[in-house]
């Protein structure tokens, strides 16, 4: 399972994120930027994959 501050990206690839809050086991609150913009969105756990620190080949 994820833990605040752990860097993830969606499994379908995308930018690089962070999580920010644990809203239940079926929601996790995830920020990240687009140029100087923050963004932020919730997504299932299911959708969200660890970055292990490799470049993203999407």
């Amino acid at each position: 399972m994820f833990k605040i501050g752990d860097t993830v990206r969606l499994k379908t690839g995308g930018p690089l994120m962070t999580v920010a809050l644990i809203k239940s086991d079926t929601e996790i609150l995830c920020v990240w930027f687009v140029d100087d913009e923050k963004k932020s969105d919730a997504f299932h756990p299911d959708v969200l994959d660890a970055d292990d620190g490799m470049p993203s080949s999407v």
